[in-house]
């Protein structure tokens, strides 16, 4: 029997994104170990899959179909551009306010992460990257804009606004000189970005459940961890990270019990702006920070 998520899983391997060797600009700012295997030419030894990335994907090609019934003279609908020789597919792009949009699917419990400190830098990088690639191609460009929408709830955060934000030539400064340092860094000495049992290694094309070639030099029996010792065998140094560490967490825990008595004063079930920050006490007595509130459009 084949269930639904292994349709959608073969479904998810066939998309041309997981099929795609070299760079994109999705890479920028993600995992710098998975980027130097990409641009080594380095094959795959895991087979990638994700029931999420599948969502995404139908999500995107329902409103492209929608927006190539409405575009208007000089709209773009998933355009593929080439910038610095780094090949992407920007989501929609907007004549009237010469805005590029791209679109994110996530999670509600990311989405508050979001909201709270703000999109991935890679997020940031990839619509600025593409701005800079239609203003190459002679197309102008004032804004960016991201729009994040949970796929469990179904709620959805513009960022930073409707309107968007001005196309900052530093987002693509940065994302090209990170480029660069992956690419003039030996692969063995690039960093692993993630945790090997983060989501992130475990549907890598290099990673998976079993490390991959990522974590393959790790010691047998032991945490797939341990190979970031043999790659740096100083145990005086991982044991000081070990002890600083722990002494962080002890005294941050000291400062927060500390904060949150005193805010016990101020902050109830209903939500308090302090600051720039929002608070609110939960049903179960904890003290969460929130987003702040936003203005709703109401339809006529």
């Amino acid at each position: 029997m084949t269930t639904t998520s292994e349709l959608l899983l073969q479904a998810d391997r066939l998309r041309p994104r997981s099929q795609q060797r070299e760079i994109g600009m999705s890479d920028l700012g993600s995992c710098r170990r998975r980027t130097g295997y990409k641009m080594a030419g380095v094959q795959p030894v895991n087979e990638v899959g994700s029931v999420q990335a599948v969502m995404g994907s139908a999500i995107h090609d329902m409103v492209a179909d929608v927006l190539r019934s409405i575009a208007k003279p000089g709209d773009l609908v998933e355009h593929e551009v080439n910038y610095a020789g780094i090949l992407g597919h920007l989501d929609r792009y907007e004549s009237d306010t010469q805005t590029v949009v791209d679109t994110k699917t996530t999670s509600a419990r990311w989405l508050e992460h979001i909201k709270l400190h703000g999109p991935e830098h890679s997020h940031l990088w990839q619509v600025s990257c593409y701005g800079a690639a239609l203003i190459a191609e002679g197309i102008p460009v004032k804004r960016v804009r991201i729009e994040y929408l949970a796929r469990d709830t179904g709620e959805e955060y513009v960022w930073p606004n409707p309107e968007g934000r001005p196309l900052n030539p530093q987002d693509v400064k940065d994302a090209l000189n990170w480029l660069r340092v992956v690419r003039d860094s030996e692969l063995s000495m690039l960093p692993r970005d993630y945790d090997p049992d983060s989501v992130y290694c475990r549907g890598c094309p290099f990673g998976g459940l079993d490390g991959g070639i990522c974590w393959e030099n790790h010691v047998p029996g032991r945490d797939l961890r341990s190979a970031r010792f043999v790659d740096d065998p100083d145990a005086e140094k991982w044991a000081e990270q070990l002890w600083q560490a722990r002494e962080q967490v002890k005294l941050g825990k000291e400062y927060e019990t500390e904060a949150r008595g005193a805010l016990t004063a101020i902050v109830t079930q209903d939500t308090v702006r302090i600051g720039d920050r929002y608070l609110r006490m939960t049903a179960n007595n904890q003290m969460k920070f929130v987003s702040g509130p936003r203005e709703i459009e109401i339809g006529p």
